[in-house]
């Protein structure tokens, strides 16, 4: 079975600089099944990078190679790596990108790419993480690329707070259907059934539904997303329009 190779960008869909980059990727010898992942990550956004590269990248086959470009420190002295982690590779800029995979499973090993004289300073997934990619699909050991690189970089993630209210948490990611995921995991479902109501900024939420379709159109509702998260969503609608919420808004399960 043909290697799978991801690409994860912010470089926005139809762009020329996805177009080089999956050219410089079709120069390798060995046959490849290539998956954009997505390509409209918002800009420089490198929080919600992390978040969708943790979200989707598991699913893969073991032994997926996923490029990730959304480097907002391009050319500067940011790191850019390959690692291991779980039962798959990853090549991508030093920056915390990795951050949510890191939380469920350490890099089993890790390595700084060199950069070329000639690498561009503004696109270094053409010039750096493509033919890197390259290499490792042609056979090159991934312990050739470049010398150990140690701990990598994570974002700080918000966690869920008790306070004298109740458990005081926020929006982590706002996702295509505009549903508010939240920092409290399902493990808090049994403690926001019993407290009935769910504050998002100045807004209860009282609706408590196990899907989507357990209430009528345009009603707001609480539930646990498949990523094992308590989110809001409105039926058929959209939550963070509705609510003028976005990432950073507090959540709050009442005491």
């Amino acid at each position: 079975m043909p290697r799978v190779v991801t690409l994860t960008t912010d470089f926005g869909a139809g762009s020329g600089y996805v177009a080089e980059l999956k050219g410089r990727l079709l120069h390798a010898k060995a046959a490849f099944t290539l998956v954009d992942i997505a390509h409209d990550v918002p800009p420089q956004d490198v929080r919600a990078a992390a978040w969708l590269v943790g979200q989707a990248c598991p699913a893969f086959p073991r032994g997926s190679l996923h490029i990730v470009v959304v480097d907002p420190g391009v050319g500067t002295d940011r790191r850019l790596v390959w690692a291991r982690i779980g039962e798959q590779e990853f090549l991508g800029p030093d920056n915390g990108v990795f951050s949510r995979l890191l939380a469920g499973a350490p890099a089993r090993d890790a390595r700084v790419l060199p950069i070329a004289a000639h690498a561009s300073a503004t696109f270094h997934g053409r010039d750096v993480l493509a033919p890197a990619a390259v290499a490792l699909l042609d056979g090159l050991a991934p312990e050739s690329l470049g010398p150990p690189a140690g701990s990598l970089a994570t974002l700080g993630w918000p966690m869920p707070v008790e306070t004298a209210a109740g458990v005081a948490g926020e929006v982590i990611h706002v996702d295509a259907f505009g549903n508010l995921i939240t920092n409290l995991p399902a493990a808090l479902w049994p403690r926001l059934a019993a407290a009935g109501s769910l504050r998002v900024g100045d807004h209860a939420i009282t609706t408590l539904a196990r899907t989507y379709g357990d209430a009528r159109p345009d009603t707001l509702v609480a539930l646990v997303g498949s990523q094992g998260f308590i989110e809001i969503a409105v039926v058929r609608g959209n939550a963070a329009t509705r609510l003028a919420a976005g990432q950073g808004t507090q959540v709050l399960i009442p005491a």
